[in-house]
């Protein structure tokens, strides 16, 4: 009868089991998933990176018309900004027994007679061997070199040491004086 007991037990044990493992006319079984193939995710979008910061020597300054009082006249320098007007970056450089010569234009003067040059010849920059010119005036009623009085001589360049350097920038240049225009023979001044 022990052995009844057991058994009959085991066997409802074994019952639930089973009602519990294997699904009834009543339940559903779901289907296996189907395999679906699909495209990699694609990758994330890629942008160039920024162009390296080219080393650059700034050189900058003022132009200015002597003796006319237009807009910005300074009365100590006698002297008002003129815009328009250039300036020449001459250096002469020797490179593997070849003479070298960077002559380069500065941009045209903004209503404050500032002017800036760019050197990305950096090799090529020595505040020795560098000069800077007065290259063109707006106006012939402008147009007589007075500072320096000989355009074929160029000014020396001092750094810079207030200026603030734009990035990439090496160092930052200006000349010992002003570079100035003056009115010719005839004296007068432009009306601006």
């Amino acid at each position: 009868m022990a052995s009844l007991k057991i058994h009959g037990a085991v066997a409802v044990v074994a019952v639930i089991f089973l009602a519990a493992v294997v699904p009834s006319a009543s339940t559903t079984v779901d289907e296996p998933a189907t395999y679906k193939p699909t495209a990699p995710a694609p990758p994330p979008p890629s942008y160039p990176s920024p162009p390296p910061v080219q080393p650059v020597i700034v050189v900058h300054g003022v132009i200015y018309c002597k003796s006319c009082k237009l807009r910005g006249y300074n009365s100590g320098m006698d002297a008002s900004p003129l815009p328009n007007a250039t300036a020449s970056l001459v250096c002469y450089g020797e490179e593997e027994s070849k003479y070298r010569v960077l002559n380069q234009t500065s941009t045209a003067s903004d209503k404050n007679g500032y002017f800036i040059v760019m050197v990305y010849d950096v090799d090529m920059f020595d505040r020795h061997t560098c000069r800077l010119y007065l290259r063109s005036s707006p106006t012939a009623l402008c147009a007589k070199p007075f500072m320096p009085s000989n355009p074929k001589l160029g000014l020396n360049l001092v750094r810079d040491r207030a200026a603030t350097a734009p990035r990439g920038a090496r160092s930052v240049w200006h000349v010992k004086t002003a570079l100035m225009y003056a009115p010719s023979a005839g004296g007068k001044c432009p009306p601006y």
